[in-house]
């Protein structure tokens, strides 16, 4: 997104001749970086390059509104590049092409090296963004589920979930309409294992981790009555071992805002689990890189389940 929070536009060849601009000034300016070739015939400038925590995402949505300005009629964004445009994580996902499906009975895909194309039956399943035709949230997140690339699809459902992009019953009309199609039994397990209270795709990740290494199930968003009368959020907690689990991610702490922003967050988080343990829970953090190391993060947990376990320790006060 641009500063304001605006889709960056796109500026055609033609119309930068338009205004003038040669082919001599269009490679200056290519050079100095002050625009940027988004796809043959279609730039954007320099300072509207996505940045920031999202970047990844809204780089794969630019790219897709330029590939969707040259579409036939019956051709839409899909896949994850339709995740992308949806506002929704592509974490662990291969989005180097843009994705499209064009309606046609039957199946197939032709690929090239910039660009995927589906042929699907679309029947319901498409709708728009910012003028742009685009599979369904609920229609993409099972397509995406269907590539068997569980992690990433995962973190999708999540968060269409969580942000009320669909519900477990759009997702669940989707996985009976693709019946038959390949790849739907492992989509049938991505959707079954989701969860909309999960609010990160760290969470997501995390949560996927403790379930492979066989570790006690947590409870997500449970909400701790403290004490002092303050009632503190976690993202996960294992009542039996009287455990807070906590998911440090950059999103957590507003980093697109800025350091003093952060600085104020983390004060703030530092006082907040001073106040948690000092009702006798413990509380163990992980960023990304313990979560995508599954031996690292299975270490953390078991080790501090254990000490737990070997103490006697209060149980908690629930709101």
């Amino acid at each position: 997104m641009s500063s304001n929070g605006t889709a960056p536009r796109l500026v055609s060849s033609a119309e930068l001749v338009e205004r003038g601009v040669t082919r001599r000034r269009l490679e200056s300016l290519i050079r100095t970086g002050e625009l940027v070739r988004v796809r043959r015939g279609l730039y954007v400038a320099g300072a509207d390059v996505p940045t920031g925590v999202f970047a990844t995402e809204d780089r794969i949505a630019l790219r897709a509104r330029a590939a969707a300005s040259g579409h036939r009629d019956g051709t839409v964004i899909s896949h994850v590049s339709a995740l992308a445009v949806h506002g929704l994580p592509v974490h662990d996902l291969d989005a180097r092409r843009v994705t499209t499906t064009r309606q046609r009975p039957g199946s197939g895909t032709r690929a090239s090296d910039f660009a995927i194309c589906h042929s699907a039956d679309l029947d319901g399943a498409v709708t728009e963004v910012d003028g742009m035709p685009v599979t369904s949230v609920a229609r993409t997140v099972v397509d995406v589920a269907r590539q068997r690339r569980f992690a990433g699809a995962l973190c999708a459902a999540d968060a269409a979930m969580k942000t009320g992009k669909c519900t477990l019953a759009d997702l669940r009309a989707e996985l009976d309409a693709a019946a038959g199609r390949s790849g739907i039994a492992h989509a049938r397990s991505v959707i079954g294992f989701a969860d909309g209270r999960a609010e990160s795709v760290l969470e997501s990740i995390s949560r996927l981790a403790i379930h492979r290494l066989r570790l006690p199930a947590p409870e997500l968003q449970v909400e701790l009555r403290l004490s002092s009368g303050r009632v503190v959020r976690v993202d996960m907690f294992w009542e039996e071992y009287n455990l807070v689990g906590e998911c440090d991610g950059v999103t957590k702490y507003g980093a697109e805002r800025g350091v003093e922003h952060v600085r104020a967050v983390l004060d703030e988080e530092k006082v907040r689990q001073i106040e948690i343990e000092a009702d006798g829970f413990r509380v163990s953090r992980w960023l990304m890189k313990h979560a995508t190391d599954s031996a690292r993060l299975g270490r953390i947990l078991t080790t501090v389940m254990e000490q737990q376990q070997a103490q006697e320790f209060r149980r908690p006060l629930r709101s």
